[in-house]
């Protein structure tokens, strides 16, 4: 009851920023630098935001031309299509929608204000909508290509934005690596996928759609 009201306390009394457009520099406009550092975000529980094998490194920071400050501002987890992705943290769903870049794509405030970035989702689950408070491991929607990584590797853009950042805008994102290898891997799930979900491959461990979300267990092996 007491995690509840934290966050719902949150929600009503500090709502979630407005999300910027995210705007290309002009030709010949000095890029902003990424973060170096990596705050503790001063929650625990977090999980890995992809459920089962995926595959992933470091590109925090790589060139991207078509993006804020002309540099990567997360990471890409790669996944087949429809594999579940899932809440962090306990928190605050927010900013759902279709974005140019992002396609599908969501962000997610915990109790610290710390803010995540889902992007290139194929589906939402029936969580993803404004103002609703999931629970670590939740199902939020479902790996794609949406946006810009239309016909790319099917991924999720992961980013972290810590609460003391927040005031950079969207360049606050700082490396998800270090965070990304510590957080805990959902072993066991079931979930209700939503009427929109349908891809043309279904991730081989990924459990069948229409189940009722009952639960989402961690592996004691990855604690």
């Amino acid at each position: 009851m007491a995690a509840a009201a934290l966050l719902l306390g949150v929600a009503a009394k500090t709502p979630p920023r407005a999300i910027p457009t995210i705007v290309v520099a002009p030709v010949g406009a000095i890029p902003s630098l990424p973060p170096t550092v990596t705050p503790a975000l001063g929650e625990a529980g977090y999980v890995f935001p992809v459920y089962g094998p995926v595959a992933w490194g470091d590109t925090f920071g790589a060139a991207r031309s078509d993006t804020s400050g002309g540099w990567h501002h997360g990471d890409d987890l790669f996944a087949p299509l429809g594999t579940p992705v899932l809440a962090v943290a306990n928190g605050l769903v927010f900013s759902v929608g279709l974005e140019r870049l992002g396609g599908k794509r969501l962000w997610l405030r915990d109790a610290r204000g710390n803010e995540f970035y889902y992007a290139h989702l194929s589906a939402y689950s029936p969580l993803a909508v404004n103002g609703a408070i999931v629970h670590a491991g939740d199902v939020l929607g479902f790996v794609g290509d949406t946006g810009d990584a239309l016909g790319t590797p099917y991924h999720l853009h992961f980013e972290v934005h810590p609460v003391g950042l927040l005031d950079r805008g969207y360049d606050g994102a700082v490396d998800p690596t270090s965070y990304l290898r510590t957080w805990r891997h959902v072993r066991y799930l079931s979930f209700e996928a939503g009427a929109d979900w349908k891809p043309a491959v279904l991730a081989a461990n990924a459990p069948k759609a229409g189940a009722v979300l009952v639960r989402a267990e961690l592996d004691p092996a990855l604690r």
